[in-house]
């Protein structure tokens, strides 16, 4: 059954990864509540997860096989990270950027080394997706699919035993936190499973937890406003990360985004709208996600463009608008390109 808030909770939560990727053209040396907003946009993946767990009830748990269920993430995901990612390696060899700089920064990557050959470095970042922004999303996303017979078994426990999986999985992620610049997907998959949980549970019982979402979303997103705010005035922006053995206490931005995930689909539960454009950008919300990492590399290059050392957020706004409708553009125009045996979903998953 098809279910329009969840249809524009994915264009909410692609806007929200794709502007926290942003922040270097106007929205770096920020302050006050402009750092807070910054805190709720940052870790915009926590949506996309609990999304994909809401959808995975609601969609695939009745007709499951996991062959069928993983020949459709080979698909639509997986082949086309491969394709995009075997351009994008070759260009980072070419250009000696990245980790095949002769000044690579080796600082807390475990798992790249100086001494590693060139072949050595493109087989770390097919593993590690390292090479493009957000790429790091898909070997994460193939763990988590790889195991959805775990999430399958979890649908058929009982409610009480599932809330206790939640809550100690969640135990554990605030004091994992994510993996030091996403470079470990074993640590990404154990620190982003509870959001996924979390989206089966609340699609497993929508009926009972739908009642009084309006006082639910403001309760929930309130919260979640008032540790980002205290995030700041601890000093702290944006998410926490840190190699998988060290300790560096509690994630607050892990429960911030508990709360903002729950929070908004309460939300747009409640203020159920449709547009042609939400519609659109929540459809190529996949292809968005493979495509703008390419758009905002382009546009760093850009010889004509001088963009801002300092805050400047109408110019920060404009190119987060930018990025996001040529990466619609560059989907919808491919998908109309490519027919019969070469599909676009191959290659951007749309």
């Amino acid at each position: 059954m098809f279910l329009q808030s969840i249809h524009n909770y994915r264009a909410v939560a692609i806007i929200a990864i794709v502007m926290s990727h942003s922040y270097i053209y106007g929205f770096v040396n920020t302050d006050g509540i402009i750092s807070v907003i910054k805190n709720i946009l940052t870790g915009g993946t926590a949506l996309f997860v609990f999304i994909s767990g809401y959808m995975f009830h609601h969609i695939f748990y009745k007709r499951y096989q996991y062959k069928l269920f993983m020949k459709g993430k080979f698909e639509r995901i997986i082949v086309p990270y491969l394709i995009l990612t075997s351009l994008a390696i070759p260009l980072v060899y070419l250009i000696k950027s990245g980790f095949f700089a002769a000044d690579a920064d080796y600082y807390r990557i475990v798992f790249f080394s100086k001494d590693d050959s060139s072949f050595t470095t493109a087989i770390r970042y097919y593993l590690t997706g390292r090479m493009l922004t957000a790429y790091w999303y898909i070997p994460f996303a193939i763990l988590l699919f790889l195991v959805s017979p775990f999430h399958f078994k979890f649908i058929e426990l009982s409610r009480r035993t599932q809330i206790i999986i939640i809550t100690l999985s969640s135990v554990i992620s605030i004091f994992l936190h994510r993996s030091y610049e996403n470079i470990n997907p074993i640590q990404m998959l154990v620190y982003f499973t509870p959001f996924y949980l979390a989206g089966i549970y609340i699609s497993l019982y929508r009926e009972e937890i739908n009642k009084n979402c309006g006082i639910k979303s403001l309760i929930l997103l309130s919260i979640a406003v008032i540790l980002a705010f205290y995030q700041y005035t601890q000093g702290h922006i944006g998410s926490y990360s840190k190699n998988i053995f060290e300790y560096a206490g509690i994630d607050i931005m892990f429960i911030q985004k508990m709360f903002l995930s729950i929070g908004l689909y309460f939300l747009l539960e409640t203020f159920v709208f449709k547009t042609k454009l939400t519609d659109l950008i929540s459809d190529t919300s996949f292809a968005i996600f493979f495509i703008h990492p390419w758009v905002l590399t382009t546009i760093k290059r850009l010889p004509f463009l001088n963009h801002p050392e300092s805050t400047n957020i109408p110019y920060y706004l404009v190119t987060c608008f930018v990025v996001i409708t040529l990466s619609m553009l560059i989907a919808i125009a491919l998908n109309k390109l490519l027919t019969g045996k070469v599909k676009s979903r191959y290659i951007i998953g749309y």
